[in-house]
């Protein structure tokens, strides 16, 4: 009896190994970067996709990506991609891998991973006014009233390492020592002005040092700061401090409708606006529970605005998928 007790745990162990080598599982220098799924992909660098475990037989598949879901594309055996690494390079962006392998009797195939050129995102900027306290004039001008805080943020904080904030546009499209349009020790993905000046920034990706990227000049904002007739209520010396002002927008992602979720509130004026400054919608006396329709919007990230009948202004960021 302890003989066969014996036997069968010796036949349960190799089985358990067995059954673990036909589980592969791909591994990269930049997987899970950022996204547990995802390869942050550099443009002038190769990446290598490897299991993490090795077979005795290997067949690397690719997907093209999609917005819709599920994603219809077919899975295509790569020509030659037979052995444990499988080397992608800029034209494989926007690609999901797989492996299947086999070990003796065994098969096994690995869990999907996308290589997404998420870090080539060009470099959008968000303002976040005190509510009455500015006016949107036209062409990036913004009257603002003396003292109050304009807080501008990168759009997209975790793709790029230190920023160079500027005050004007500079001459280059890189920042160089002695600059006048460079503010001095300011390196973080947001700051706050309060005297005029056209505003704007230059920051390299984190996670590819060689790509670097300078908000585009026409989407420079310019403060330009007085005693405009709407700052009658600030004559205190009183500085306004800024807040965050978002709503609970829903889904998001979202292929068609999105919601603005604050119940029984109305809004005078809806706008939503592209990465790159580009107004693409606007909706006037939107009620909360009619749902938004992006459809007809090109996947990606959107800055939804919200002015509310009570004077209250909203962002909020989406992604249309």
């Amino acid at each position: 009896m302890k003989t066969k007790l014996i036997f069968l745990t010796f036949l349960l162990f190799n089985l358990l190994i067995i059954k673990a080598q036909c589980d592969p599982t791909i591994t990269s220098p930049r997987l899970s970067a950022v996204f547990a799924d995802k390869i942050l992909f550099c443009e002038n660098e190769d990446e290598i996709l490897s299991t993490t475990q090795t077979y005795s037989t290997y067949q690397w598949y690719r997907q093209e990506w999609t917005w819709q879901t599920p994603n219809n594309n077919p899975w295509e055996a790569i020509p030659g991609a037979t052995s444990q690494q499988l080397t992608i390079n800029g034209g494989d962006q926007l690609y999901y891998f797989k492996v299947a392998v086999t070990q003796g009797d065994c098969t096994g195939e690995s869990p999907a991973v996308m290589a997404d050129g998420y870090v080539f995102a060009l470099p959008a900027m968000m303002s976040t006014f005190v509510p009455g306290t500015y006016e949107i004039v036209d062409g990036g001008i913004v009257h603002v009233c003396q003292e109050a805080p304009v807080k501008f943020d990168d759009v997209f904080p975790v793709v790029y390492g230190p920023h160079t904030w500027f005050k004007c546009v500079p001459g280059t499209t890189a920042p160089f020592t002695g600059d006048p349009c460079v503010i001095p020790n300011v390196t973080g993905d947001t700051y706050t002005a309060t005297e005029p000046g056209k505003y704007g920034f230059y920051a390299c990706s984190e996670y590819c040092p060689e790509l670097c990227r300078m908000l585009d000049p026409l989407t420079f904002v310019e403060l330009q700061y007085g005693e405009w007739d709407f700052c009658g209520n600030l004559g205190t010396g009183e500085v306004v401090k800024p807040k965050e002002n978002k709503l609970n927008i829903y889904p998001n992602p979202t292929a068609q409708f999105l919601y603005i979720g604050k119940e029984s509130e109305e809004y005078k004026e809806v706008t939503i606006i592209d990465m790159s400054g580009k107004l693409v919608l606007k909706k006037n006396d939107h009620q909360y529970r009619q749902g938004i329709d992006v459809s007809h919007l090109v996947p990606g990230n959107y800055i939804i605005i919200s002015k509310s009948v009570k004077g209250e202004v909203y962002k909020n960021k989406f992604i249309k998928k």
